[in-house]
């Protein structure tokens, strides 16, 4: 049965299905609605915006139903409008406070009509689980706020620009991290309007963010991307670091490890280039796989349209994104009920914020994170009181 909630907070929801609304429980019947929420985790539900590719409501309505849809999205912006012109605060009512009953079924009735018709003609996504967990991981995320030491950034901001530009941004508030699953073609996680700036947050000024509990934990595999390449067409890697094996195994003729990795990136990262010529890195072999009509399909379920230049770096930076994603997600899940919690994402790197009465776990959140669908991925740990001044540690 098709079903939509009202509302997004826990203490105020109404559940409009089979012609009425449920303001006490979900039913146990439900089946299918349009977005993700909270109060749905362990439920097997089918999301029609995950069908849709992440599309908004209004992109995925089919012609037929949009007069409909816009007609009731108008009457009950007037209804929220109405309420803001006579000074209500909206934050101390429920949307079903604020909108007769009769309107909010006509709105709920034409979402269903929409999720019904996207679910009898889409393919149920074959990422369509993981895609829901990411959005819960995200939820979660966004539930603690990243914490300013003010000080530290109104002093950085007297000499350092983006430490200004950021000091202004957040007017003294602590922001959460907003991340967005739909932003980037090939599935890497963006920010929404709003966020915490984490993906371009300079490291010079980082250490003006500071844990809740007691300690900042970063995780960061090694040459993900790499790794994933030599997963995807031999499958197997090597454990020791992926620079240092490719100096030994790649080129025959450069001893320095820097030098190594700057050549290699220069030809990972350029279709065109034949600086690397070595058995272990067959491009061709990886795009016959992956790649045919125009289309990557990755080993984790997703189709991303490609030309032939752009084909190969969609496809390993898609895979090794998903593939990191799917640990994130676990050790996530790990945490729950703990004071530790992860604080954020980044590419191909995990943070935890570290309660001391956890640090015991930390062993077992590495291996977690190591050890993932694409083989063991070797990973670095570091280890500081705010985001900047990380240390590596090691327990082995």
């Amino acid at each position: 049965m098709i079903f939509q909630i009202l509302d997004d907070r826990k203490e105020c929801y109404g559940v409009y299905s089979n012609g009425k609304f449920r303001y006490d429980r979900i039913p146990e019947n439900v089946t299918g609605t349009w977005s993700w929420d909270q109060r749905l985790i362990g439920r097997s539900i089918d999301y029609a915006s995950v069908y849709s590719g992440g599309k908004t409501l209004s992109a995925a309505c089919p012609e037929t139903l949009r007069p409909r849809l816009e007609k009731r999205e108008a009457r009950i912006r007037s209804f929220i409008n109405a309420a803001v012109n006579s000074k209500i605060k909206l934050d101390d009512l429920c949307m079903f406070d604020i909108v007769p009953e009769q309107h909010l079924k006509h709105y709920c009735e034409i979402k269903n009509e929409i999720c019904s018709w996207i679910f009898e003609r889409y393919d149920r996504p074959a990422n369509h689980d993981f895609l829901v967990d990411l959005h819960q991981m995200s939820h979660q995320i966004a539930q603690n706020p990243v914490i300013i030491d003010q000080n530290t950034l109104k002093k950085a901001s007297k000499t350092d620009q983006k430490a200004l530009a950021l000091l202004n941004n957040l007017n003294g508030q602590n922001r959460p991290i907003l991340y967005n699953a739909w932003g980037s073609k090939t599935g890497r996680l963006t920010l929404m309007n709003g966020s915490f700036p984490i993906m371009n947050l300079k490291k010079d000024i980082a250490n003006c963010v500071i844990p809740k509990n007691d300690l900042f934990i970063q995780f960061d595999l090694n040459g993900a991307e790499i790794r994933t390449f030599i997963s995807l067409s031999t499958g197997t890697h090597p454990a020791v670091d992926i620079h240092e094996w490719n100096m030994e195994n790649v080129f025959d003729n450069i001893t320095d490890r820097d030098k190594a990795k700057k050549k290699f990136l220069a030809w990972f990262y350029n279709p065109n280039s034949s600086l690397v010529n070595s058995e272990h890195y067959n491009r061709d072999l990886l795009l016959k796989k992956y790649y045919s009509n125009n289309v990557v399909r990755t080993p984790f379920g997703r189709s991303i349209e490609a030309d032939d230049f752009h084909a190969l770096n969609y496809l390993l930076q898609s895979s090794s994104s998903d593939n990191c994603m799917l640990q994130c997600i676990k050790i996530d899940k790990f945490l729950n009920n703990k004071k530790s919690f992860v604080h954020s994402v980044v590419h191909d790197s995990l943070t935890i914020d570290l309660s001391y009465e956890d640090r015991n776990l930390l062993p077992h959140i590495q291996e977690i994170f190591e050890d993932t669908q694409l083989g063991w991925f070797r990973s670095s740990v570091h280890a500081g009181h705010n985001l900047r001044d990380l240390k590596e540690i090691s327990w082995s």
